[in-house]
């Protein structure tokens, strides 16, 4: 294990707690888990990661963005350990890297149209966020493909009367 990789795992369990070292990788996390069906790699395997100090692997994981915080994990572990605090410990880490999910890509792109332009046009939304995540693309283009025949893709936004009135509304929020 390379320093990095020790310093990388030092910092979860510094976050998430000592506990995690005593992981016996059962898997009952994963079992528990609602949307690990949606994650690659699963909470157990998560975990597994940061005990061997794979900092890109950990990082780049879909999981840490995944997790709804309901923390079955946490109750079902029969270890007493708590993965949602691993997970919370990499949401962090990736945070301070400048690591961001997916939604929060997205989110700000959707935001920034908002601001421009007062309103969304979905095709330009689409196409700069598969700028970020490429491995969308056949998911948007079966999407775009059913929805274009009904008229509901709107390929450029139309400029609003009062778009100030937009900018100001969005500023006061903090966005």
């Amino acid at each position: 294990m390379t320093y990095e990789d020790a310093e990388f795992r030092r910092n979860v369990l510094r976050l998430a707690g000592q506990e995690v070292l005593s992981c016996i990788q059962c898997g009952t996390c994963s079992a528990s888990c609602p949307t690990a069906h949606l994650m690659r790699p699963s909470i157990r395997r998560l975990v597994k990661l940061c005990l061997d100090g794979r900092k890109r692997e950990a990082l780049s994981a879909d999981a840490i963005w995944l997790c709804t915080s309901c923390l079955l994990c946490t109750v079902r572990c029969p270890r007493g350990i708590r993965p949602k605090m691993v997970v919370s410990a990499l949401k962090e880490l990736a945070e301070q890297e400048g690591i961001k999910g997916k939604d929060e890509v997205y989110e700000e792109l959707f935001m920034r149209q908002v601001r421009d332009h007062g309103r969304i046009a979905e095709v330009p939304l689409s196409g700069e966020f598969l700028l970020f995540f490429p491995q969308g693309a056949v998911q948007a283009m079966e999407m775009g493909l059913e929805l274009a025949p009904k008229g509901k893709v709107v390929l450029g936004a139309e400029k609003i009367k009062r778009p100030e009135e937009v900018k100001r509304i969005i500023e006061e929020l903090g966005r």
